[in-house]
């Protein structure tokens, strides 16, 4: 029967350690993007414990890390780690790369191939801590594990290699699904005045000269100030209207009484939250992450009505609940950051 895990001569003082620990550009965190040293980036340092915890608290004797992508063959954090089994082995250690699992090593097979099979030669094994499993090496087969050590690094190659087009697929489907990429446009829920009520209110004076103290400047002016301090500035008061027009042009009187009523009832759900995803802070409370997957989720039909439908109120509180399903990147991103500062 196939035994898996370390083989006994890595639990050894004299054996060398290595740890090699990956990240790509695009999972890095706000945190990890601060740093320009790699060992110095959250994720990397998380990973390095991992390791190290995972494998009963032993401390590596040398430790690599690097920012790239899997896919890279030429990785230069990847052959300082060659470089250091092979200088190792050459004085007479016996020398295991540890990672935390196999899609760490890389993301494409064919190369993986090549290096597992020169470490082979080293008597050197890669050992994934998170899977208890390794590549085996010259003299110490382990060719179970090194299959599903392999089987597992060409499902992240497979990942790898599928990743972008569903990137490109899952803009389309969003687009269809109602999704945005951003937040929309904004409701200015802390305006002292509703920005949409403002405008009706103060239309007239669009239509009267300078002369008769209205004016289209006029106008705009006295619905930023009647909205101040967290309303619309005069120019954006301006595109309201244009947004407004083409509305009016494209939907029917009920269609756009359905759009008002369902506008409303978003802003005053974030009004409830607490939350402007659309402010450059949060003077207006504390970051509320249900409002912002709300407005991704439901913004499409707020900008674009004539193209889309509403969400069904059992849709908006399914978004409500698993709110975190519903985030774009960043904001999942921006979540898992201030969550794990907790």
């Amino acid at each position: 029967m196939a035994q898996f895990g370390k083989s006994d001569w890595m639990n050894k003082k004299k054996t060398y350690v290595i740890d090699y620990t990956r990240i790509s550009d695009n999972q890095q965190s706000k945190e990890d993007s601060a740093q320009s040293d790699p060992k110095k980036k959250p994720a990397l340092i998380e990973q390095r414990k991992f390791i190290e915890n995972g494998d009963g608290g032993r401390k590596a004797d040398y430790w690599e890390a690097e920012v790239a992508s899997g896919t890279d063959r030429n990785r230069a954090g990847w052959a300082k780690v060659m470089a250091k089994a092979q200088e190792m082995t050459a004085k007479g250690y016996r020398v295991y790369i540890r990672v935390k699992d196999p899609s760490r090593a890389s993301r494409n097979t064919r190369h993986a191939m090549v290096f597992i099979d020169r470490l082979h030669e080293m008597a050197v094994p890669i050992y994934a801590v998170r899977e208890g499993i390794q590549t085996g090496s010259l003299g110490d087969l382990h060719p179970t594990e090194e299959l599903l050590f392999v089987q597992l690094l060409g499902s992240g190659s497979f990942v790898s290699q599928t990743q972008k087009k569903k990137a490109d697929e899952s803009v389309d489907l969003a687009k269809e699904a109602g999704i945005m990429s951003s937040k929309g446009d904004p409701l200015f829920p802390f305006a002292r005045t509703d920005p949409l009520e403002a405008y009706y209110e103060q239309l007239p004076l669009s239509s009267l000269t300078p002369a008769q103290g209205g004016g289209p400047t006029v106008f705009r002016e006295t619905v930023a100030a009647m909205t101040a301090p967290n309303g619309p500035s005069a120019i954006s008061v301006k595109r309201l209207g244009l947004k407004e027009d083409e509305r009016r042009e494209k939907l029917s009187e009920s269609e756009y009484e359905t759009w008002r009523a369902y506008r409303n009832k978003i802003r005053d759900l974030l009004i409830e939250f607490g939350h402007d995803p659309f402010a450059n802070n949060t003077d207006m409370g504390p970051i509320n992450f249900k409002a912002r997957a709300l407005m991704r989720m439901t913004g499409r039909y707020l900008k674009e009505p004539w193209k889309y439908i509403p969400r069904s109120d059992e849709e908006l509180d399914e978004i409500m609940t698993n709110f975190k399903q519903y985030l774009g990147t960043k904001d999942l991103i921006r979540y898992r950051t201030i969550v794990g500062k907790r």
